[in-house]
């Protein structure tokens, strides 16, 4: 049964005491909540002034500076649907419900096993209160352009399912995500999965970090025949290329024709002379 709450006092108890504190800090209005155990009950709830909420880590900070102010939210983490993780090896894939934890992803043996990057990637997001509350799902639904995740996600290949009361779709990472802070979501659509092809061998992900998150990510997958690289964290939204192994020219164009962000941990030029010193670096010695 669904059930649907509209005072702020409901949500003691469901938002971890930290965020609850930072949102109380804020004036705001009244603020509802909707919770349910069943997937289609919280997708009937969710719209544009429904916002869906898992960890709460991207989501309360947003409504504390006033770039979301919904009306409630829609609280998922009692979708069983939404929590598992998967393995499918015919397929040669792990399938990561949307409100698995930063710290069940780094810890699950199936993720250490066939994607040990993308684990590896995990436990080091944000602080151990963002690893324990924070979800994939809302990582990559926010598109917060400093994220590890998303990087590697892309790198990877993997897909998202996205679902509404109108049906599934599924699409690519890197077209989930089209820009910073914004999704090819619909405001009634949620994010339920995300399905990832097992990790090829050569791969590595390296980021330069500022305070809690990364100022730049590198995600490499090299091989003798080539080198796949994608960019994130500097960009707004992560950016691969392909060029083939010893080609640094090539290497060099792809550094140059970054967008890269100018913000208080850096400006482009000092992201581009690091960024173009780390590959020329690993992937020389890769040679």
């Amino acid at each position: 049964m669904m059930k649907v709450d509209y005072h702020v006092d409901t949500i003691r108890g469901h938002v971890p005491p930290a965020l609850l504190d930072r949102l109380l800090m804020t004036v705001l209005p009244e603020l509802g909540l909707v919770r349910s155990a069943e997937l289609g009950d919280v997708l009937a709830a969710v719209d544009y002034d429904h916002a869906p909420y898992a960890g709460g880590t991207e989501l309360v900070p947003a409504m504390g500076l006033g770039l979301r102010r919904p009306v409630a939210i829609v609280d998922l983490k009692r979708v069983e649907a939404l929590k598992g993780i998967e393995v499918d090896a015919d397929a040669g894939t792990v399938t990561i419900g949307a409100a698995v934890t930063h710290r069940r992803l780094s810890d699950h043996g199936a993720v250490r096993e066939h994607l040990p990057t993308l684990a590896a990637a995990a436990s080091r997001v944000g602080n151990a209160r963002v690893r324990s509350t924070g979800t994939v799902g809302g990582n990559l639904c926010f598109a917060e352009p400093r994220s590890d995740l998303g990087c590697v996600l892309v790198a990877l290949g993997a897909t998202a399912e996205v679902r509404s009361t109108r049906g599934a779709r599924t699409l690519p990472i890197d077209e989930l995500i089209v820009g910073a802070f914004e999704t090819s979501l619909e405001p009634d659509e949620i994010l339920t999965t995300v399905t990832v092809p097992f990790e090829p061998s050569g791969m590595s992900y390296w980021k330069l970090q500022s305070y809690e998150r990364p100022t730049l990510g590198v995600a490499l997958v090299v091989t003798e025949a080539q080198w796949q690289i994608t960019v994130g964290a500097a960009t707004e939204r992560p950016a691969r290329a392909a060029i083939a192994a010893g080609d640094t020219a090539g290497l060099d164009a792809f550094v140059d024709g970054l967008e890269l962000s100018d913000d208080m941990t850096g400006p482009p030029a000092y992201k581009r002379s690091v960024l173009r010193a780390y590959l020329h670096r690993v992937l020389e010695a890769a040679r």
